[in-house]
């Protein structure tokens, strides 16, 4: 089963009637047993490692602005390190904005003034255009906050301790509460046409939520409105990517030396690359039905790698195998752009001899299960997907 206690150690967990030992293995669990938000895992995407050394806080100035380069945005947010919400946030993905300026602090721009929070985008939009400005588009508002190193936070690479905090740009109090932006939720996704404000959402304690990346919509909870922050110049046409509903099975070419190179790619899977043998149908999976009652109860089955998306804009790679002799395994891992894959979840089964198929119907998007004997009590699993971007394996 899954262990998600708080001390996040690995479980041997001995289940009958099957007679070898089961593993849990989740990336997500890294992020549900964090007691205090520990700086990210260094993403794949993100070129920087350390924040630098802390430098003394400048005095903020009323109505101050700063001047931001045309330069390349790494924008999106990377699956495994935060929870990622694939109906709103993109994965990561490159691009180019021109220059613009942006006010140091939330309208009235003034450190000795509270914030003022506007009830809509076209109030915000309002408040801006009187001081001969406009709201920042969602990109121009990640470009300020993650800065030109790129960081996950404004902070750098964990949220900011004390704000205002200000961003490698010199932008300050970025992330840390509401803010509209110009962008609109496209025609795809679930909040088309909504406003979209960035920072961390009014009803959220988590300060992971902190994070540049992180986009939503307006919220009951947000009954004070959200802060304002205005920009200058021609605004930049780049929009973020709405969320892809992809096929809810689909099944990919993947030759084994591909498979065997992504074993190795990770500390975690690199021992099950030893020996590898990929189950073959229909054979394994006629076995595998053979062993119950061979009823296969209206789902199709392989035993070949799966592209699954239990949700929209969520996209996993699920693959089966087994590892030398006796150790069986199925894995699950987050699709990236450019053909790259990050482990979400694993299932390591010593003493089981395969082979393992997985059983699936399109009609039964958030979940599929996986079997060495089709019908039999206890030798089945499932794989679950759990908001916000998790998934799960384990055997009732």
């Amino acid at each position: 089963m899954v262990d998600s206690s708080p001390n996040c150690f690995d479980r041997a967990v001995k289940r009958r009637p099957l007679p070898y030992l089961a593993v849990t293995i989740s990336a997500s669990m890294l992020v549900a047993c964090r007691n205090e938000p520990p700086p990210p895992a260094s993403p794949p995407q993100d070129p920087a490692v350390e924040s630098p050394p802390a430098a003394p806080q400048k005095t903020l100035e009323r109505g101050k602005r700063r001047d931001i380069e045309t330069g390349e945005l790494l924008a999106g947010t990377h699956p495994g390190d935060f929870d990622w919400r694939p109906e709103l946030e993109p994965l990561p993905f490159r691009v180019k904005l021109g220059e613009f300026a942006i006010d140091v602090l939330p309208y009235p721009n003034d450190p000795n003034v509270a914030p003022k929070r506007a009830k809509s985008a076209d109030e915000a939009a309002a408040w801006c255009a009187e001081q001969g400005g406009r709201l920042c588009t969602e990109l121009e508002w990640e470009r300020a906050c993650r800065g030109p190193d790129q960081h996950p936070f404004a902070a750098g690479t964990r949220p900011c301790e004390t704000q205002p905090c200000e961003s490698g740009f010199g932008v300050a109090a970025l992330g840390s509460s509401p803010e509209w932006t110009a962008s609109r939720f496209g025609p795809s996704a679930e909040f088309r046409g909504q406003p979209v404000l960035r920072g961390k959402p009014a009803a959220s304690t988590d300060r992971l939520d902190e994070r540049c990346s992180l986009r939503h919509p307006p919220s009951s909870n947000d009954g004070s409105g959200a802060a304002v922050r205005c920009c200058y110049g021609a605004p930049n046409a780049a929009r973020v990517e709405e969320p892809v509903d992809y096929p809810v099975f689909e099944r990919p070419n993947l030759s084994p030396a591909r498979i065997r190179k992504l074993l190795e790619s990770e500390p975690r899977t690199a021992a099950l690359a030893k020996d590898l043998v990929l189950f073959a149908d229909p054979e394994a999976t006629n076995t595998v039905i053979s062993r119950g009652p061979g009823d296969r109860k209206g789902f199709d089955f392989s035993t070949g790698p799966l592209l699954w998306s239990p949700a929209l804009g969520a996209r996993f790679l699920v693959l089966g195998g087994k590892s030398g002799k006796s150790t069986s395994f199925v894995l699950a891992y987050y699709v990236l752009p450019d053909d790259q894959y990050v482990l979400a979840s694993s299932y390591i089964m010593d003493g089981e001899v395969g082979p393992v198929t997985f059983a699936y119907s399109n009609s039964i998007r958030p979940r599929l299960h996986f079997s060495s004997c089709w019908g039999c009590p206890g030798e089945t699993g499932k794989l679950l997907f759990r908001k916000p971007g998790r998934v799960s394996i384990l055997q009732p």
